[in-house]
């Protein structure tokens, strides 16, 4: 029975590789990085809101209040990682069905950037003076008193974009690798299965060529057997023979010695 090899799985083409290799590289190591850090000043800004009454002034802090600061930066900081994290699962999960995970950290992934998002609604918006694209749409919307303008919307949004986009576009390419990978087991498999076969049939032959030789030192051996029996056979009848003559000499020369014609030794 033929065995079934398992087909190697198709790859996809990475469209990020038609980039120049330089652009991913920077956007993959320092620009990322730069995302990061950015979402993590934001978050660590909104931990520490409300914990000392000036940010800017940290000698007023005092040793207490100075430590929470830093524990509170420290722990926004992480909170971006963390976000970043839940959209490349989110995206992987999405591409292979488990629709549990996948929701999980797509829910993980809309918390923090709904507090990145009010983070610098909340830092901006006590600045950032409307521009007068602002208030041209501002006044087409009819809002032109709102306090929030619709600049600090869009960079308010910025961020956590980048980041959720981030981990759908980087999706592809880990599923290349990891379908290269796929591909490299099966061919291993492929092969160590073609090794195996042709060991079993190395050994078939063998195991075939020893028995037709045995079989023919057989038929050589029941060949020369009659010759070699034939050879006993006929020394056995001489004997017979010579004994028989030896016999009849001996009863005539009992017959000749009465009459005195015995034979003299």
């Amino acid at each position: 029975m033929r065995d079934v090899q398992p087909a190697p799985p198709r790859a996809q083409a990475d469209d990020a590789h038609t980039l120049p290799g330089w652009v991913n590289v920077i956007q993959d190591n320092l620009f990322l990085s730069f995302l990061i850090l950015a979402e993590a000043y934001l978050l660590g800004t909104l931990m520490t809101l409300g914990w000392v009454p000036d940010i800017e002034a940290p000698s007023r802090w005092g040793t207490y209040h100075g430590v929470g600061v830093v524990l509170f930066f420290l722990a926004g900081a992480m909170a971006a990682g963390v976000a970043l994290r839940c959209s490349v699962k989110a995206a992987g999960c999405f591409s292979r069905h488990e629709w549990g995970m996948a929701l999980f950290n797509f829910l993980g992934l809309v918390l923090f950037s709904g507090a990145e998002i009010w983070a610098s609604l909340s830092e901006r918006s006590a600045n950032l003076q409307p521009t007068p694209a602002d208030k041209a749409v501002l006044s087409i919307l009819g809002v032109s008193a709102a306090p929030v303008s619709p600049t600090i919307v869009v960079v308010a949004f910025l961020l956590p974009f980048a980041s959720l986009y981030y981990g759908f576009s980087q999706q592809q390419r880990h599923e290349s690798e990891e379908e290269r990978a796929e591909k490299e087991r099966a061919e291993d498999f492929a092969l160590r299965r073609k090794l195996a076969r042709a060991e079993a049939n190395a050994k078939l032959r063998a195991v075939q060529v020893g028995g037709l030789a045995s079989a023919v030192r057989a038929g050589v051996q029941a060949v020369r057997a009659p010759d070699a029996t034939d050879v006993p056979a006929a020394d056995a009848v001489n004997a017979a023979d010579a004994a028989t003559t030896a016999e009849e000499e001996a009863e005539e020369e009992e017959r000749r010695r009465p009459l005195g014609l015995a034979r003299r030794a």
